[in-house]
């Protein structure tokens, strides 16, 4: 017994990085075809604090994701900028970081990344994740996401 849970517990924690990586790959996904839907530029964005009302730069609380006209940090779930969803990282182990840092993502109408966006690395890790558990997200020039598995510390 003393064998097995540290070694399930491990698990776990690998499980939750790789279910948190999926869910932003289809945020993210998800983001760039309503942008091209409604021909508008659609956002994801870090939350300030954990009441996701507003964008701000704690990728580890999770992201919201909202239409977002003038393409730059608005009030969310406004009318100009209606929240279309929410993901709640609740696992204060986890730790999602960008490279360049940035604390917003945005789609244009056609689906393209915004300036800031274009070559964004997501890098999800845990404390205590084993391996190559950890997950990098890349969105590449063209708009595209991508995953990879990356080594834990």
């Amino acid at each position: 017994m003393a064998i097995a849970i540290p070694s399930f517990t491990s698990t776990i924690r690998n499980n939750t990085i790789a279910s948190i990586s999926n869910n932003m790959i289809a945020s993210l996904n998800y983001a760039r075809s309503e942008a091209i839907k409604r021909n508008t530029p659609v956002s994801v964005c870090a939350p300030t604090d954990s009441s996701y009302s507003a964008c701000g730069s704690n990728w580890s609380l999770g992201w919201l994701v909202f239409v977002n006209p003038n393409g730059a940090n608005v009030v969310v779930n406004s009318t100009a900028a209606p929240l279309l969803r929410v993901e709640a990282i609740t696992d204060q182990s986890i730790n999602l970081t960008t490279n360049p840092s940035v604390g917003i993502a945005t789609y244009n109408g056609s689906g393209f990344p915004a300036q800031n966006t274009a070559n964004v690395v997501f890098t999800i890790k845990a404390t205590g994740c084993t391996g190559d558990a950890g997950r990098q997200i890349s969105i590449s020039m063209t708009g595209r996401s991508s995953v990879t598995s990356v080594t834990c510390p």
